[in-house]
């Protein structure tokens, strides 16, 4: 009887650790200070992957539609988040004729306005030589700050862009006038 009281118990403690293994294991909860560095992380991660992308296209040498629209994007978020310095980013100030007067005249623009909506559509993009041009149906709802109805304009604009060492930037653009 010795023996088999042995033998039974062997056999229990034998299924009791195959049990065990075949029972998933409760995952350890995170602290909340793991979950902060964790989350901080992932943030971390998805906005440098995200930069990392944006500059990969500013930073190409070969001008696409997808350059035109970062660049646009940023013209556009400027103006939308009323902010000059944003949307004078879009532009080269060393190799765009004319960029300080361009300059007062966006100044000017921001006080005479209070908020903008902005809806463009590349219409048509070529390379000619080291520029690339972009035909863009532009239109902009424009609040004034004295009040009254918003004012609406549209017109097609030509934007040229070249590439330098902050990546592709507008060199130039016509009508110089729309933005007034």
């Amino acid at each position: 009887m010795h023996r088999w009281f042995w033998s039974f118990l062997i056999v229990l403690l034998a299924a009791g650790l195959c049990l065990a293994q075949d029972t998933p294991q409760q995952p350890q909860q995170p602290t909340p200070d793991q979950q902060k560095t964790d989350k901080s992380a992932k943030k971390d991660k998805k906005k440098k992957d995200k930069d990392k992308g944006q500059q990969d296209v500013l930073d190409t040498t070969v001008f696409s539609d997808r350059v035109a629209n970062n660049v646009l994007n940023d013209l556009r978020d400027g103006l939308e988040g009323h902010s000059q310095r944003l949307m004078l980013s879009a532009f080269d100030s060393d190799k765009m004729d004319g960029y300080l007067s361009f300059e007062d005249q966006i100044q000017a623009f921001f006080d005479k306005y209070d908020a903008f909506r902005v809806h463009y559509r590349i219409a048509q993009s070529t390379v000619e030589g080291a520029r690339g041009v972009v035909l863009v149906e532009f239109e902009m709802e424009q609040i004034p700050r004295a009040g009254g109805a918003p004012q609406r304009k549209g017109s097609q604009l030509r934007f040229e862009l070249e590439r330098g060492k902050k990546g592709w930037k507008i060199v130039d653009f016509r009508p110089r006038g729309f933005f007034s």
